[in-house]
């Protein structure tokens, strides 16, 4: 059998080929930390002991909230402690609607959000802006088009509303 034998000539292509398998390997720990880890991203704050702590009952009863009222259709606002979200988890539980706005990668919570809930003709039967991250809505059975604003975001989706139970939508902005 005849071999021969040839002299590698290393191109522009094969430098850049070899860089990046030499590197890769370099690189990759750091991105994958990064999105495994979100506590290592910037801007992050870790949640206090205090905060991981389930409110007491007496927080709870402190955290009521007013029930409102908009164009005849009442809803709970609020969320902005860990009493008062308690508080309307177990009080909202009756309400057909549930929503849920936070911001950003790590979903913090967001107040002073606007919702607009229009029947698929284009009439608005619901509009008002929360008190907190979370709103219950005692809104009737059917289907409704809902736009939520959020400073210069808004989001729009439909929702269908049970004859029993509840529907519950988180809704993230950037």
């Amino acid at each position: 059998m005849l071999m021969t034998t040839h002299a590698f000539k290393p191109t522009r292509t094969t430098g850049l080929v070899l860089g990046l398998v030499l590197t890769l390997p370099l690189l990759a720990p750091t991105a994958w930390a990064a999105d495994d880890e979100p506590w290592k991203k910037p801007g992050w704050e870790p949640i206090t002991d205090e905060e991981r702590q389930p409110p007491s009952p007496d927080e709870m009863a402190e955290s009521a909230v007013e029930i409102r009222e908009s164009q005849g259709i009442r809803y709970l606002s609020g969320g902005l402690g860990a009493g008062e979200r308690a508080w309307l988890q177990q009080h909202g539980a009756s309400y057909p609607v549930a929503l849920q706005f936070s911001k950003g990668e790590r979903g913090a919570f967001v107040s002073s959000v606007g919702v607009t809930i229009r029947t698929p003709d284009g009439q608005t039967r619901f509009e008002a802006t929360t008190d907190g991250p979370m709103i219950f809505i005692d809104l009737p059975a059917g289907r409704y088009d809902v736009t939520t604003r959020y400073q210069e975001h808004s989001r729009d989706f439909s929702l269908q509303v049970p004859t029993s139970g509840q529907t519950s939508q988180s809704i993230n902005f950037p």
